[in-house]
């Protein structure tokens, strides 16, 4: 009875909220572009990834996210392009959305210290839901905790819509180890619905972000490694009647990384606060991390605390990265 009506509230939840989402995964410090794409300028960098993503409250309410970028700086033209495809999975609901987004970054110096790079997004969505996996409310009774086969739902819907999507963003940052971001997603509110007598119009997506690193073994003594830096990344994101803090503190010893990470999620009054670690190798072009984020305490709803698996695969194409000998300072590219 109380697994049941745990599912039916992770329905309830998921149908009323996840279809606005934009990202799901928690370590968006490892590739800030997903966020704010003016960031894929960030160090003159040219890069590709990859992260994989799984949470929820059990298996059964498992949410996965595949998330995949690709950038380069046009050293000649001051500009950088970059393209990312996201793709989001429930299977529980039947329930898919993917979207491909082209970004141009262009790179200002503002003077000898501080450089601004503005971008503008162009992206295509696609979303489907297979309605023979969905609960309708007329299917759910919240006393016996069961779920009928059989919705008389008589509501027109599609199980695939496709949209447009515009953005724009900025970013700005000395030669040393400060940043500061600001963007703006779904600027054009592309329609959503699969309800075709009613209107789903995404949310304003705006977000602002703010990081610095600090050099802890300056002079190269004590015990830590001759490349020892502090990195302290923040952001706040809101859309409609969702908001988002991410806070992160990650020391870099050499060619390891340790993080620490908070998540401070709130929709409609209902909040999942979460708590995560991750760890990170570099090997000479290429990082590998992982992450893992827990609930704080268990669910007031639910009893099981929701948690969050990810794995992330980095790949740096400058090729002086070849000769960093254990320096991977994230403002590496901009001293």
């Amino acid at each position: 009875m109380k697994k049941n009506n745990s599912f039916i509230l992770f329905m309830l939840l998921i149908s009323t909220s996840i279809f606005g989402q934009d990202y799901i995964y928690k370590n968006q410090n490892m590739v800030m572009g997903s966020l704010n794409p003016s960031f894929f300028g960030f160090g003159d960098s040219s890069k590709g990834g990859l992260i994989y993503s799984t949470e929820g409250f059990n298996e059964k309410s498992k949410i996965e996210n595949q998330y995949a970028f690709v950038n380069h700086f046009f050293e000649d033209y001051d500009f950088s392009l970059a393209i990312d495809v996201n793709n989001l999975k429930v299977t529980t609901l039947g329930y898919s959305t993917t979207s491909i987004n082209l970004h141009y970054i262009y790179k200002t110096n503002l003077n000898e210290e501080w450089i601004f790079n503005p971008s503008v997004s162009a992206g295509f969505g696609n979303t489907k839901l297979d309605y023979n996996s969905v609960v309708f409310e007329d299917q759910l009774n919240v006393l016996t905790g069961s779920i009928a086969g059989v919705s008389n739902d008589p509501i027109k819907i599609n199980n695939k819509i496709n949209f447009l999507d515009i953005g724009a963003g900025a970013s700005i940052n000395n030669k040393k180890n400060l940043f500061f971001g600001l963007n703006v997603k779904h600027i054009n509110r592309p329609e959503t619905s699969f309800n075709g007598n009613a209107s789903n119009i995404k949310d304003l997506f705006l977000s602002v972000q703010s990081g610095i690193e600090l050099d802890i073994n300056k002079y190269d003594q004590g015990l830590l490694p001759s490349y020892s830096y502090l990195y302290l990344n923040n952001s706040f994101s809101k859309q409609g009647s969702k908001t988002r803090f991410d806070l992160y503190q990650e020391a870099i010893l050499g060619n390891i990384g340790f993080g620490l990470n908070q998540h401070f999620n709130n929709y409609n009054g209902f909040t999942v606060s979460q708590f995560g670690t991750s760890l990170s190798v570099f090997i000479e072009e290429i990082e590998i991390g992982a992450n893992y984020s827990f609930e704080i305490g268990k669910n007031k709803f639910t009893g099981t605390p929701y948690n969050t698996f990810e794995m992330y695969l980095i790949f740096d194409f400058n090729p002086f990265k070849k000769n960093r000998r254990g320096d991977n300072s994230r403002f590496y590219d901009m001293q």
